[in-house]
């Protein structure tokens, strides 16, 4: 009984994901398409797109993110169960220290869709779809590793089904396997301030 209730907070919980408030946008927003970007339309609309950091460059008067892009899960985070259809610059106003946007970070962003630009990915000439960034959050990298409870008893007991003794033989019953996350290191806040919101969703935040 508890395990079916536990399922159903599970589910409910899952349907409860929202974005996160860096990443919202006034509802009814119509978001622009990274596939149609990289053509050339989609100029002026909002997009909100995610990805790997692969280059932070500090210019002028304004600090270009490289992304890698990736489809973002329903709680912003960018996904990295899918194949990457293409990269795609990220330019922020002012000076942001690279320090604060690591490459292999995860970083989701909302802004407006310009006009792309040509770059290269080595000696490859590539176009960039181009984002002007009004705000965007970050996430560390994680990585899931398997281990395994050792039986104090190995290998001096045996079983008639088969040569338990075996040290490659692995059997999920007898040797249960829990999991261990390990995240990145923290890096500094970014010290941005991006263009002013809309109206809408300061509102919303404000409330």
């Amino acid at each position: 009984m508890w395990r079916k209730v536990s399922l159903a907070l599970v589910i409910v919980l899952g349907g409860c994901a929202s974005m996160p408030d860096e990443l919202a946008v006034p509802e009814g927003t119509q978001l622009a398409a990274y596939n149609l970007a990289r053509e050339g339309q989609e100029v002026g609309k909002t997009a909100r797109w995610g990805g790997l950091v692969t280059e932070v460059t500090n210019l002028k008067d304004k600090t270009r993110v490289e992304v890698v892009f990736t489809a973002l899960t329903n709680s912003g985070k960018p996904s990295l169960e899918n194949p990457s259809p293409g990269r795609f610059y990220a330019y922020l106003d002012g000076f942001v220290d690279p320090v604060s946007i690591p490459q292999g970070y995860r970083i989701a962003l909302v802004g407006k869709v310009q006009p792309s630009e040509k770059g290269q990915v080595g000696e490859y000439q590539y176009n960039y779809p181009v984002m002007a960034v009004q705000n965007f959050k970050l996430w560390a990298p994680q990585q899931d590793t398997d281990r395994y409870y050792a039986d104090p008893w190995w290998p001096y007991w045996r079983y008639p089904y088969g040569y338990w003794g075996d040290p490659f033989f692995y059997n999920s019953y007898y040797y249960p396997r829990y999991r261990v996350r390990s995240t990145g290191p923290k890096v500094p806040k970014p010290d941005y301030q991006g263009p002013v919101r809309a109206p809408e969703t300061q509102k919303r935040k404000q409330n």
